[in-house]
């Protein structure tokens, strides 16, 4: 299927890479169809140098304005750890999931600052196509997050402009 969308124009996604947010997000409510799109690799460290990637957009397929930037989190927080709700979610088997923290750009006076909020991150089940976003409970772990940041004095390598 084609999707217009704000950030990178006409995309094309196939039907069977789409995952559904039966309950949507916090503040994006309702049921929400979102693809998945790779977009590189975490700026800035040095584990993140695989072929696989580690950054990735969440681009909702029904409203091309509405799109996520997001990270696999052991990359830039190693020691993250959170319980899931398997019988919840319908997991069957620790391969089929996927689990990203939505990210947080900030720009200041020639500064860039990516978080990423790991009190709420995105679990997809990829043999159901379900997803949702959960809450951890555990005070443990901030919902702003710092992993990189660019400016005069700090340079992320890799780091690039997002829109």
């Amino acid at each position: 299927m084609n999707v217009e969308t704000t950030r990178f124009g006409t995309i094309q996604v196939a039907e069977d890479s789409v995952f559904t947010f039966a309950e949507g997000l916090p503040g994006f409510e309702g049921p929400r169809r979102m693809a998945l799109l790779g977009s590189g690799q975490v700026p800035g460290h040095p584990q993140a140098v695989s072929e696989q990637q580690t950054m990735y957009w969440l681009q909702d397929v029904d409203d091309g304005a509405l799109a996520f930037l997001c990270i696999v989190p052991w990359v830039a927080f190693p020691e993250y750890e959170i319980d899931l709700d398997v019988d919840g979610l319908g997991i069957t088997d620790e391969q089929d999931v996927c689990v990203l923290t939505i990210v947080t750009v900030r720009r200041g006076d020639s500064m860039l600052q990516m978080s990423a909020n790991l009190r709420a991150p995105v679990v997809i089940n990829a043999a159901t196509r379900q997803a949702r976003q959960v809450i951890v409970t555990n005070n443990r772990w901030p919902v702003v997050a710092v992993f990189a940041v660019s400016g005069p004095e700090q340079a992320v390598s890799g780091a690039q402009e997002v829109a």
